[in-house]
């Protein structure tokens, strides 16, 4: 680990500890809301991002500097809500029925479809990708998240006891489901085949760039990058259709669930373009939505 990499984590598990320690204090949940935000603002690791992210916003948006010092702020702040959130998961068996009372009706039709077929579910870096699985096993599907394990980590003698906690409270929502990690890779394609075969979810992020030669292009915002395609890849290969969904805090709180129907995939590429068309469109509403802002200055 780089020493760089170390004062990321070291920071992080900062964060992660002074988040326990306001998850035990006897306070109002709306308290404990505004502290979130206020430990995520300036505790985060990725306040180190913070000029990537605010040029990022002016850069991608054409945001006015008002708009993204306020976004800046709400993006650091959703970090901190999502280290409070994580201790509730696993002791909380309806963590996401709030977010599913307070979906809109075109949205409710939309996820008891994925509810009944299943299939894959290609959401984004959101702070709060792990409480997306949450919210869709509360909802009714069985749920198989694609994540980085815990196991192999150079992070683990630090972060580990936290990993493990967002990666079992999350999963105890999953309806019998569980983590394929990408460490391992043979068991993540078989998992992947055998959930689509089942007509369950797959939940995968894939908007963090990777080298040309390992990817698919798509143009965002103005960039051209690469990006994963091969869960995509085994979708087409099942015939399961493809959803895109984005999960983040409201400013006035509480969560919302945006979620698309995106058909089956008769082309990688296409459907892929089409999951970043969406992620645009929810960046002009809700510009803090995206932790990618971290990298996208530099892509």
């Amino acid at each position: 680990m780089s020493p760089e990499q170390l004062r990321f984590t070291l920071a992080f598990r900062r964060l992660l500890r002074l988040s326990e320690l306001l998850d035990r204090l006897p306070l109002p949940r709306r308290l404990k809301r505004r502290i979130a935000l206020r430990l995520g603002r300036h505790f985060s690791p990725y306040r180190r991002d913070l000029p990537k992210a605010i040029r990022g916003l002016h850069e991608g948006l054409g945001l006015p500097a008002p708009a993204v010092r306020a976004a800046a702020n709400l993006w650091l702040g959703s970090h901190g809500l999502f280290a409070l959130s994580l201790f509730d998961w696993g002791r909380n068996p309806r963590w996401g029925e709030p977010v599913l009372h307070g979906l809109m009706p075109e949205t409710q039709a939309t996820l008891k479809t994925l509810v009944r077929t299943g299939g894959l579910v290609l959401t984004f870096h959101s702070f709060h990708h792990n409480a997306l699985g949450v919210v869709l096993g509360d909802a009714g599907t069985r749920v198989y998240g694609i994540a980085a394990t815990e196991k192999n980590s150079p992070e683990a003698p630090y972060t580990g006891r936290f990993m493990r906690l967002i990666n079992g409270g999350s999963e105890a929502h999953f309806r019998g489901g569980r983590y394929l990690f990408t460490d391992e890779m043979k068991n993540l394609v078989r998992g992947v085949r055998e959930a689509f075969a089942g007509g369950h979810s797959v939940v995968t992020l894939s908007d963090n760039p990777v080298p040309a030669a390992e990817g698919t292009p798509v143009a965002f915002l103005g960039k051209r990058f690469c990006v994963g395609g091969g869960v995509v890849a085994l979708a087409r290969e099942a015939g399961v259709p493809v959803y895109f969904a984005l999960l983040y805090p409201r400013p006035e709180g509480g969560y919302r669930l945006a979620l698309q129907a995106a058909g089956p995939v008769t082309d990688v590429a296409t459907t892929l373009q089409a999951y970043f068309g969406f992620l645009d469109r929810e960046l002009r509403v809700a510009p803090w939505a995206w932790q990618g802002w971290a990298w996208f200055a530099d892509l």
